[in-house]
């Protein structure tokens, strides 16, 4: 690794260093797809990070958690959804997400990510697109930024829509 120092003069000059977004650890995380290598390794990775992770094979099982969850008063933080699924796919879990809770934050995870942000594809509820498989450090900083966790340098975090 190499590191390079902040000089006195690019502090001076504004020049920050890069944000390190950490979500905070517990969050409650719907994760739906239906390829089981991903969700597990998806809710293998998440859970060392400290998170609480329920997965759902597939859209209808994925909307089915979602709603009952919301029922029994214990929401979800955030889900993350694969786009390409058969039956009902990501767009529609993410469709059914927003009508049972406007504010839930939606990752879409996709492997025509590119493609949905350059056609402006994006459904307006979902807040973040990832490529699938997302690298660790994006799906990181992409759940700090969906649940509006405080970045280390004390500023808060932003959400955009497109990364």
């Amino acid at each position: 690794r190499l590191f390079f120092p902040i000089t006195a003069a690019a502090v001076a000059s504004g020049v920050e260093r890069p944000a390190q977004t950490r979500p905070v650890s517990g969050l409650r995380i719907l994760l739906v797809d239906d390829d089981p290598l991903i969700l597990n390794s998806l809710r293998d990775v998440l859970e060392a990070d400290g998170q609480r992770v329920t997965i759902a094979n597939g859209g209808r099982e994925g909307i089915d958690v979602f709603v009952a969850a919301e029922k029994r008063g214990e929401p979800f933080a955030v889900v993350i959804t694969d786009l390409g699924m058969p039956h009902i796919d990501g767009r529609a879990v993410a469709a059914a997400v927003h009508r049972a809770s406007p504010a839930t934050p939606i990752i879409l995870l996709t492997g025509w990510g590119q493609r949905l942000i350059d056609a402006d594809e994006i459904p307006s509820h979902v807040s973040r697109v990832l490529t699938k498989p997302p690298k660790l450090d994006t799906l990181r900083a992409a759940l700090a930024q969906v649940t509006h966790s405080p970045r280390p340098d004390g500023a808060d975090a932003v959400a955009p829509k497109n990364q």
